[in-house]
């Protein structure tokens, strides 16, 4: 099985590599013994990889440490493109090392296990969900008469509403602009 992350190939001994999707979804039933669930999306696909690396070949673990670190601009961890049986089968194209990576050293090689996560980029519902449509806020109105604007407030063209006011709302109106004049 062959592992490259942007052409750098992943090398050690019985290289593994897991594929998984999350499917989140909520409890509906309450407090009921009903099963209804409600699917709340699909999380981006994970790849756990195992594999050994021999003691006497520490540059490899070296150089997986250095693509796990690297960043790209703003700090943000580096995209890779995955080239994998397993992640082409899962529809994996591009991942991120996430949740760390973990070296020990194994009972009776010379030699450490290594396991390491990388979850999906930019996944095809990631992207659905950014080209779909937002829903469109509609007006709303209620029966009866509309509110007309407060004493002192702006039409939408800039001009003060020319509504007859009654003497109290006038007074207000009076008092909000000696207020806003900063007097």
């Amino acid at each position: 099985m062959t592992l490259l992350l942007d052409g750098e190939q992943i090398r050690g001994i019985g290289l593994k590599v897991t594929a998984s999707l999350r499917i989140e979804s909520g409890d509906l039933s309450g407090q009921t013994s009903n099963s209804d669930t409600a699917h709340n999306g699909f999380k981006p696909k994970t790849l756990t990889v195992a594999l050994t690396i021999r003691y006497k070949e520490a540059e490899q673990l070296r150089t997986l440490m250095s693509l796990a670190e690297a960043t790209e601009g703003g700090g943000q961890l580096k995209t890779y493109r995955v080239v994998n049986d397993t992640a082409a089968a899962f529809g994996v194209r591009q991942v991120q090392f996430t949740d760390g990576v973990s070296a020990r050293e194994d009972d009776t090689l010379a030699a450490w296990r290594i396991q390491f996560t990388l979850a999906e980029k930019l996944s095809n519902p990631e992207r659905v969900e950014t080209r779909r449509a937002g829903n469109g806020v509609s007006q709303q109105s209620a029966p009866g008469q509309a509110v007309s604007g407060s004493a002192g407030s702006s039409g939408t063209d800039g001009s003060e509403q020319t509504q007859s006011l009654t003497g109290f709302e006038a007074t207000l109106k009076k008092v909000d602009q000696w207020l806003g004049s900063g007097s």
